[in-house]
């Protein structure tokens, strides 16, 4: 065994440094709504105000998973736009 074969490999080796660099980019945005949402009750724990007829913590939470919606919706079409050409 070679020195190279140790450790985790996270991209192919025949990745562009902007696919890994955007990858990234998308793995760091998505994990921080996904951690935002686990301590949403440090500030959004109250029923006041009552936003679009949801307590507030409820719409906090609606809010984030539209947010991260919208985060691999638009991931999905850089990738699927890369795959065209």
């Amino acid at each position: 065994m070679s020195d190279k074969d140790y450790g985790i490999k996270v991209f192919r080796s025949d990745l562009p440094q902007s696919v890994k660099t955007r990858n990234l980019i998308f793995f760091f945005i998505l994990s921080a709504i996904i951690l935002i949402q686990c301590g949403y009750w440090l500030f959004a724990n109250s029923v006041q105000p009552i936003l679009l007829g949801m307590p507030f913590g409820m719409f906090f939470i609606v809010l984030f998973v539209l947010i991260e919606f919208l985060a691999l919706f638009v991931l999905y079409f850089l990738e699927s736009k890369e795959y065209e050409d």
